[in-house]
């Protein structure tokens, strides 16, 4: 998947490594990641251990995933365990930003791909309202 992004890399490259930047868009409709339940060791061999919690009720989901590769402020890659899952994020300048390339695979591949695609385009609206807020 690509977008185009109105920041610059270093500011995009951020929402993948610093946990007040993650919990703006890492979460999935009805949960919410905070920052302060979050571990952040962003390095090759590092990891992320967070949790997300239910709006509703306030059940917690705790994950994690490990960071593949990290090149700041132009390439990260996490990988996930449970389903085994490599996330592979590229950024190249941009006449008015930064180009974003995701790139997804997983062992085995998602069950359904459109929601699987509707899920990382969510995701990527978030970082793109945050940069838009400033929060990003």
């Amino acid at each position: 998947m690509h977008r185009r992004l109105h920041a610059s890399a270093e500011r995009v490259f951020a929402a993948f490594v610093e946990p007040s930047k993650l919990e703006q868009w890492f979460v999935v409709p009805g949960y919410h990641t905070p920052a302060d339940r979050m571990r952040v060791d962003a390095r090759p061999s590092g990891r992320l251990d967070a949790v997300m919690i239910s709006d509703a009720n306030g059940s917690e989901i705790p994950f994690g995933f490990a960071y593949a590769e990290v090149d700041p402020p132009r390439r990260v890659a996490l990988r996930f365990q449970e389903p085994q899952e490599l996330v592979t994020v590229t950024l190249s300048d941009a006449p008015d930003g930064v180009d974003l390339t995701y790139e997804f695979v997983s062992w085995p591949g998602p069950t359904d791909q459109d929601a699987s695609r509707r899920g990382v385009d969510d995701m990527l609206d978030l970082i793109a309202a945050g940069i838009q807020r400033g929060t990003i």
